[in-house]
């Protein structure tokens, strides 16, 4: 288990959260929808049992307290300051140490070791963790606000974060389980599967890192017309809430499935 801790860079530990336990349920869901025969096969063996990609997805936030992984926090995310053009992105992507040892290098790490030892369970646990990660938006979110997790305002009577909207509570809203929520994306977007499955890591990045500027673009207009806080968190007009449930749900939905393809994709590679 000590190895893939050396193997990867370690760094200083710092706080990041991630899709919550549910988020990541469904990216692996999707994923395992999207496994070639082979490759279902391979992952189940790897890890111990069917269906272990899913029940597993959280692993790498539940060990974040064990000194073995010391310096793994960082690998959760890639924070991207404001202003970046796609030229931007592309280096980052094809220099994936610019900026740090972050996700980008912490996952392309992990798939380099994986393509040499297929076998080793951490490696993959971490592997299905982080392709959540770096589709939910505010892991790519701004580096002054830490992912948006400056940023607080009251959300149906009860402060939040920016990050931890889309960490969860945009996902609980649907009140779905894991199980319904993937089994509704694989049918709205039966149509569109073969498109997104095509889009390389950088593609979607890109797509990502649209989706980050629409947040924060919508959360300074809330601000600029904002009543007021409340603890410390900023007070929206009336049923704000509903209209930016409504409005991101759509993108809520993308990333969550495309995240979900990328994973499949991934594995499938990997284990072909």
């Amino acid at each position: 288990m000590k190895k893939i801790a050396f193997i990867l860079c370690l760094m200083v530990a710092q706080g990041a959260m991630a899709w919550n336990i549910v988020g990541h349920r469904i990216v692996a869901d999707v994923a395992y929808h999207n496994l070639t025969p082979k490759a279902r096969a391979a992952v189940d063996s790897v890890l111990g049992f069917e269906r272990a990609i899913v029940a597993l997805s959280s692993w790498a936030d539940d060990i974040k307290s064990d000194t073995i992984y010391e310096g793994q926090s960082q690998w959760h995310f890639q924070d991207l300051d404001a202003g970046k053009t796609d030229k931007d992105l592309e280096y980052l992507y094809n220099n994936k140490l610019a900026e740090g040892y972050h996700l980008f290098q912490a996952k392309d790490s992990i798939i380099n070791l994986l393509k040499r030892n297929p076998g080793n369970a951490d490696a993959l646990k971490f592997l299905i963790h982080l392709t959540g990660d770096e589709y939910q938006p505010m892991h790519m979110g701004h580096l002054d606000d830490l992912g948006g997790n400056k940023a607080r305002f009251m959300w149906f009577g009860r402060s939040i974060s920016l990050h931890s909207l889309w960490d969860g509570t945009l996902i609980d809203y649907s009140h779905y389980s894991s199980t319904e929520y993937c089994d509704y994306l694989l049918q709205r977007f039966a149509s569109q599967r073969d498109e997104i499955y095509g889009w390389d890591e950088l593609t979607c990045i890109k797509k990502t890192y649209q989706v980050v500027n629409s947040i924060y673009t919508a959360y300074s207009q809330l601000c600029a017309s904002s009543k007021g806080e409340e603890k410390g968190a900023k007070k929206f007009y009336n049923g704000f809430e509903y209209r930016f449930a409504y409005r991101y749900r759509p993108m809520l939905d993308m990333q969550l499935y495309m995240g979900g393809l990328q994973l499949a994709k991934e594995l499938n590679e990997i284990y072909k």
